[in-house]
């Protein structure tokens, strides 16, 4: 068994293990919690969570003990939220907010975002065992980088939509020479697209974008299947990442149209989530080679286990995981379009 034999076979290997990881993509974007300052020392508060987190345990945001809930009445700038409105005397910078979960913490982040009247919003990203959050006067440039660069990192680990992409780039390039190649083409190609969509330059809807990189992965499995080495796919398999991860790059720029980046610091944030991105990328591409090393390993010691598994019913076992979940993404996603 050759190198690229016991390749397929680890990466199947992997596959199999994708079922055992939660069935949603995304579902690992943190609690985003809005504050939005009014005029009058008032605060119009919304906390959006994640579809996983069950509604009995949807969070409570707990304000200052300086604020005070008051009633929107006819106040049309204040009605425009649909969450609560607060008097805060004095303001909230360096008070203290707190999220609470009524049952438990079901392992999220927390993202909060000031909208002020003058200066550029503040954010800050906590881990999950971190619930409260003092308003700073302004955030230094190396904590916005800090954020945001664990914030790609995360979104790269909760939606593995995009690694199993990666996953199909890998068993279809085959070397290490060509594989190379395809993510780097796949990473130039979304740094794009997430920029130009987070500048809002070009902007496509999320949930089409959501089933469009079901459908990718799709793609993905369909040509291991075919197995046609004649075809664009595995001639060129560089372009066609590139192609794809244009419009990967819309699916990671939805995270940050979410929760949006401080205007002062865009550049920072910015550059700070797609480098976060990266890094998850190249440490799963990591486990993949050390995973391949230890097939190797393995091989050697165990010529039994070598002649058990044939490479082309590794390749086909690969194929059918990607494709049975990444159809099971298409219909899931092609029905939240109304």
């Amino acid at each position: 068994m050759g190198r690229l034999a016991r390749l397929c076979w680890l990466l199947a290997l992997l596959g199999a293990l994708v079922p055992l990881l939660p069935a949603q993509a995304h579902d690992a974007r943190p609690v985003s919690v809005q504050i939005r300052e009014l005029p009058g020392d008032r605060y119009a508060l919304r906390v959006r969570t994640p579809g996983t987190v069950a509604l009995d345990n949807r969070p409570q945001l707990l304000p200052p003990d300086i604020c005070t809930p008051i009633t929107i009445g006819d106040d049309a700038e204040a009605s425009e939220t649909s969450g609560s409105v607060l008097h805060c005397p004095g303001g909230v910078e360096g008070q203290t907010f707190r999220l609470a979960f009524p049952i438990y913490n079901p392992s999220l982040s927390t993202l909060y975002r000031l909208d002020r009247l003058e200066g550029a919003p503040l954010t800050a990203l906590l881990p999950p065992n971190e619930a409260s959050w003092t308003v700073p006067q302004a955030p230094s440039p190396f904590e916005v980088a800090g954020d945001y660069f664990h914030l790609g990192m995360q979104h790269i680990f909760g939606g593995i939509d995009h690694l199993l992409f990666v996953l199909g780039l890998l068993v279809i390039a085959g070397t290490w020479r060509r594989s190379l190649l395809a993510l780097t083409g796949f990473t130039v190609a979304h740094s794009i697209t997430l920029a130009l969509s987070t500048l809002d330059l070009v902007r496509l809807a999320a949930p089409p974008v959501e089933a469009a990189i079901a459908l990718s992965i799709l793609f993905l499995a369909v040509e291991i299947l075919r197995g046609d080495r004649s075809s664009l796919t595995y001639r060129h398999p560089t372009v066609v990442a590139s192609l794809f991860g244009l419009l990967h790059g819309f699916g990671f720029a939805s995270v940050l149209r979410e929760i949006g980046v401080p205007g002062d610091e865009i550049a920072v944030a910015l550059l700070s989530f797609n480098v976060g991105v990266e890094a998850g990328q190249v440490v799963f591409v990591a486990a993949c080679l050390a995973v391949a090393a230890s097939a190797r390993w393995l091989a050697r010691h165990w010529p039994r286990l070598e002649h058990a598994v044939k490479p082309r019913t590794a390749i086909m076992a690969t194929a059918y995981v990607l494709g049975t979940i990444s159809v099971f993404w298409l219909f899931e996603r092609v029905s939240n379009f109304a």
